[in-house]
């Protein structure tokens, strides 16, 4: 199917962390042996666990290695709230709904923690940018980003009931986002953007389409500030634009018509 390639790709980030087996053999307190227990942890889902392990017990030096940064990376991703080979399959299985339902859609009933994932973006940053890193290491960043992305959306607009129903809590609530939220959705996209050509051919035909068209429409709107990773970086128009992104019904999770592109710099009231 395809989603196989982009989850073999992800499974290699999250496993290209293990160590040899023997390398616990060289002492409890070693930076290979508590690597070891640290990806375990992760394994088992035990984040905040192989969190504490990375950044109080392994040495400094040890500490930024890659290794180091990916287990860390993947341990502060794990807190978001969805375990992301069950995210990108329930991606690839999308037939329809814009970018934002999409990506938001498989956190309804489930508590997230979207500042964990802006954390494992900027650990996994550490490693080297785009060109520097790795296919699995961009496929990993390009899905925390939707991560990032999906659990704020559905955490700002969708949280009544509690972790919120699938539905939007009021009529515009897009446009009344603070700006802190609107950055962490900002920068999710950013991210998102940035390495979608690592995961855009293996996310299932509508979702990739859906995905590519609001990047798109993103850039038609504010050029390259929609593929910016740095918080100190964005601006009061930045945050306008993508208010009125997501409260559109064509890309977002609102009301007002987004298909011409005349119309969604008023998409907001």
């Amino acid at each position: 199917m395809k989603a196989t390639a982009v989850l073999i790709a992800i499974l290699v980030f999250f496993q290209s962390c293990s160590l040899n087996i023997f390398s616990e053999l060289a002492g409890k307190n070693s930076d290979d042996s508590l690597l070891f227990e640290a990806q375990a942890a992760v394994n088992a889902q035990n984040y905040d666990n192989a969190i504490t392990i990375i950044t109080q017990k392994v040495s400094s030096s040890g500490r930024v290695t890659v290794k180091a940064r990916e287990i860390l990376a993947s341990g502060y991703a794990g807190k978001c709230g969805l375990n992301f080979i069950d995210y990108v399959t329930r991606l690839s299985q999308s037939v329809s709904g814009s970018t934002f339902v999409l990506v938001s859609s498989p956190f309804v009933g489930i508590t997230v923690t979207p500042a964990s994932c802006l954390t494992a973006l900027q650990t996994l940053d550490l490693i080297g940018t785009f060109s520097q890193r790795t296919t699995s290491q961009n496929s990993f960043a390009a899905i925390v980003g939707m991560v990032l992305m999906g659990s704020a959306t559905r955490q700002y607009t969708d949280d009544a009931p509690v972790n919120g129903d699938g539905s939007q809590d009021a009529v515009n609530i897009s446009c009344t986002l603070t700006d802190a939220q609107m950055d962490n959705i900002i920068l999710g996209y950013a991210y998102m953007s940035l390495n979608f050509a690592a995961v855009s051919s293996q996310i299932g035909n509508a979702s990739s389409t859906t995905i590519s068209d609001t990047i798109a429409a993103c850039t038609a709107l504010a050029g390259a500030a929609c593929t910016n990773t740095d918080p100190a970086q964005i601006t009061p128009q930045m945050r306008d634009t993508m208010r009125d992104l997501m409260n559109t019904v064509d890309y977002g999770v609102g009301t007002a018509d987004g298909s011409n592109p005349l119309l969604i710099p008023a998409a907001c009231p």
